[in-house]
């Protein structure tokens, strides 16, 4: 093969390695200038990309100090990375995510709150940060992350179920109502969707509807779906059908303390006063809510 040919075909390979081909019309002393001058300091975007490599890694090496029980050493990492760029809203997400492990509510709300004045777009932490509101009877508060997670989240479900729990636990269960309705057009089959509108059809009163939606919940049903049906037949009266339900989903005691409050809201005192009493038997300790309802159930007697 002549030389011209081979040169052909080997410099297209160097290039291709070193990135660049040494200009034929530079001299020796341009070279060596071109040379020093490709040693000079990072551009801005070299370092831009070198400091996320780091943060990087610092967060992988967190994930694994957390699994493997060094907390400590996993939040010191975080502190490393989310000071390399203060503009950079992982590290508080993981923050958030391990406190919340550990049981640190409000800290995992603030590392949440922190990590989305940085980044308002990030949905998943908007519903992460909702589901902590509710938990904690920040109600108002979880409506407004709930909001923002169904307009920024990719997987819309999870965030429609909590601004609907949301919306019940502030008694607006029309609005509940509504978002578990729209949720189902996506997935009919839905066993939680099609439970959660069964508990707001019945807390809206409009009972035959609830029993016709829990009665068609055959596969799976979760433990809210056992809990509105008990609650479906103690609206009945059936105390009984509604304790074997309440017994599919609940423990013994907690069967007994919902029968008993059925029972005392529609002012079957003597029931509820068994019912409690059955609930404190039946519990392994001091059960402070079953003793309350006994309290409240023998003051009523005594005024009839």
């Amino acid at each position: 093969m002549k030389k011209s040919v081979l040169l052909a075909c080997v410099m297209p390979l160097l290039v291709a390695i070193t990135g660049c081909a040494s200009d034929p019309s530079l001299t020796g002393e341009s070279q060596e200038k071109s040379a020093v001058a490709s040693k000079s300091a990072p551009t801005e975007e070299q370092e831009r990309i070198a400091r996320r490599e780091r943060i990087e890694l610092l967060l992988a090496q967190a994930d694994i100090a957390a699994r493997d029980g060094k907390i400590e050493y996993a939040f010191h990492l975080l502190l490393n990375a989310e000071k390399l760029d203060p503009s950079d809203d992982r590290a508080l997400v993981r923050a958030g995510n391990l406190h919340r492990t550990l049981g640190n509510r409000d800290m995992a709300i603030k590392a949440w709150q922190m990590a989305l004045n940085r980044n308002q777009a990030n949905g998943d932490v908007h519903e992460s940060l909702g589901f902590l509101l509710l938990e904690t009877g920040r109600y108002d508060e979880a409506v407004q992350a709930f909001e923002q997670a169904v307009l920024l989240a990719t997987e819309k479900r999870r965030a429609m179920i909590g601004l609907g729990l949301a919306c019940e636990k502030r008694q607006d269960y029309e609005r509940a109502l509504k978002i578990y309705e729209t949720a189902l057009r996506a997935d009919p089959s839905a066993v939680e969707l099609l439970t959660y509108r069964a508990r707001a059809l019945m807390n809206l009163g409009r009972v035959t509807e609830s029993k016709s939606v829990i009665a068609s919940i055959i596969n799976e049903p979760i433990q809210a779906t056992w809990i509105v049906r008990g609650d479906l037949f103690a609206l009945d009266g059936d105390y009984a059908a509604a304790l074997g339900a309440y017994l599919e989903g609940l423990s013994e005691q907690w069967a007994y303390q919902r029968l008993g409050e059925h029972a005392l809201r529609q002012e079957e005192l003597e029931q509820a006063l068994r019912f409690f009493r059955q609930a404190a038997a039946a519990s392994p300790r001091f059960f402070p809510d079953a003793e309350n309802g006994v309290a409240v159930a023998l003051e009523k007697l005594r005024q009839k």
